[in-house]
């Protein structure tokens, strides 16, 4: 039987660098930088022991880029999914995504594009439960490459503004 009260971890991470022009913005590929930066940010999640059930990825080409070079340093998941609505959405929108996942599930990696991702990661932190550290880097900056990592304890359905514990924030290849 699944602890529905187990803590579940939350990563919310901004595509790597991407290049500047492309025939559209879905079609925006990652740039050489960006490419060394989905490898470093994926050699943090092995070295920080992150593993995931299910990757939520924008359907952009630098997303799925992302996540590429991210999957090559070695991170695993069970199930990797795309959607359109990663990449339309507003913060408010992928945590009704988030709130489609069954309790089961206990790690998720959404990669996607700012400003939800960042929006949603200071949205989501508890800013007293929070590591004050990782907070203030939210605030500051959140560029590509960048992950957010966050914590809780309710199931996915659950997830409200503030409902999270923010532990870290990291640009690896940086």
């Amino acid at each position: 039987m699944t602890d529905p009260t187990a803590t579940r971890t939350l990563c919310l991470a901004r595509h790597a660098k991407a290049e500047d022009e492309a025939a559209s913005d879905q079609a925006r590929a990652l740039s050489g930088r960006g490419h060394a930066d989905a490898g470093a940010m994926g050699r943090w999640l092995v070295d920080a022991g992150h593993s995931f059930d299910i990757v939520l990825c924008s359907t952009a080409t630098r997303t799925r880029q992302t996540w590429n070079g991210i999957a090559a340093a070695g991170v695993a998941a069970d199930d990797v999914r795309f959607d359109r609505r990663v990449y339309d959405g507003d913060p408010a929108l992928v945590l009704d995504l988030l709130a489609e996942f069954p309790e089961a599930v206990r790690s998720l990696l959404v990669i996607g594009h700012a400003p939800t991702i960042p929006e949603l990661a200071d949205q989501l932190a508890d800013p007293e439960a929070s590591d004050k550290t990782a907070v203030a880097a939210l605030r500051s900056s959140f560029p590509s490459g960048c992950l957010a990592v966050l914590t809780l304890q309710e199931p996915w359905q659950a997830l409200t503004p503030r409902s999270a514990t923010l532990t870290t924030v990291t640009t690896p290849g940086r």
